[in-house]
């Protein structure tokens, strides 16, 4: 064989073996041609063989990520809520530094089950940091579950219907109680039902006992809170609930005006 670019001569490459039945010459190829023009050649084509194999993780890690968010549930409205995209201002950059390192040391947070209780007023940016923890989650691997409660209840509620859907009450609860990070949204913004209660604590309380953390968001004081899922009759169990995420999470106060008038 020669070099088709200069016409060296290319020896084969190979072995003979010898065999009860006779010898048989194994071909491995040929020679690589140590010209200019073999030489520029070949790094060209490592190099379009390298960047194929990128193209090829990088679309894996995008369906891989897809996938993820997927079953984080995390709403279309909530895709660009990532760290990047906050703007941090004096006033929240406490807040924002706490979120941003829970999130960076998330595998020790799995180890003691610590979470984080954000407190504040509509538009004080406790969605978007919870948010974004749960982006920066997904992208190093971790599985979190993103919702309010009602929107996590109202699933659990929709597979009574088993006409109508694939999964069971059972394994709602599982992914909620099992995940690495469930992310509760507004949580005290809707008054619960009973039913809504026992789910809620079941929920909280297998979490608390397994160490696994939670990141909770809510407009009200643990005391106001206790108040607004009590209702008029689940005192109780709001007591729980309530104890058991002031033990589980940080809170981190997020007390200052709308964001969202502010820009208006």
């Amino acid at each position: 064989m020669e070099c088709k670019y200069c016409g060296a001569r290319l020896e084969a490459k190979g072995l003979f073996m010898t065999l009860p039945w006779g010898s048989r010459w194994i071909n491995r190829g040929y020679e690589l041609c140590q010209c200019d023009k073999a030489v520029e050649e070949r790094k060209k084509e490592e190099a379009r063989e390298e960047a194929r194999r990128r193209a090829m993780q990088e679309q894996a890690y995008r369906e891989k990520i897809a996938r993820m968010i997927k079953k984080s549930s995390l709403g279309k409205r909530f895709m660009s809520r990532t760290f990047d995209r906050y703007k941090v201002t004096d006033q929240n950059k406490e807040a924002f530094n706490i979120a941003y390192g829970y999130a960076k040391q998330f595998k020790e947070r799995l180890k003691d089950g610590m979470g984080l209780l954000f407190i504040g007023s509509y538009g004080t940016g406790k969605t978007h940091l919870a948010t974004a923890i749960c982006h920066e989650l997904i992208k190093n691997n971790h599985q979190p579950v993103f919702g309010t409660m009602v929107t996590l209840l109202g699933d659990i509620r929709a597979t009574f219907n088993q006409e109508q859907t694939v999964e069971t009450e059972e394994k709602l609860l599982r992914k909620y109680t099992k995940c690495d990070l469930l992310i509760i949204d507004d949580l005290g913004k809707e008054k619960p039902t009973d039913w809504a209660m026992e789910k809620l604590y079941s929920i909280i309380n297998n979490r608390y006992e397994e160490c696994l953390p939670i990141v909770i968001t809510t407009n009200y004081s643990l005391d106001k809170l206790t108040e607004r899922l009590a209702g008029r009759f689940n005192l109780e169990t709001a007591e729980a609930i309530v104890s058991r995420i002031h033990e589980m999470c940080k809170g981190v106060l997020m007390e200052w005006d709308d964001y969202r008038r502010e820009i208006q």
